[in-house]
């Protein structure tokens, strides 16, 4: 019979993976390439723009 703890435990378990799921399906896919803002390459591009440009810019 499970006790508390490992109802916890288990809720928790839910938790995350709920959570995770839910981050993953807002992740846009991305393509290499020449960011279209500071003309570096990139193996991946998300609209044209880079990672630092899309957080120097706050991009979407």
């Amino acid at each position: 019979m499970p006790d508390e703890i490992d109802r916890a435990q288990e809720r928790t378990e839910q938790d995350l993976a709920r959570a995770i799921a839910a981050a993953r399906g807002d992740i846009p896919p991305g393509k290499p390439g020449e960011c279209d803002l500071c003309g570096e390459h990139s193996p991946r591009l998300i609209d044209g723009a880079c990672a630092p440009c899309r957080d120097k810019y706050k991009l979407g």
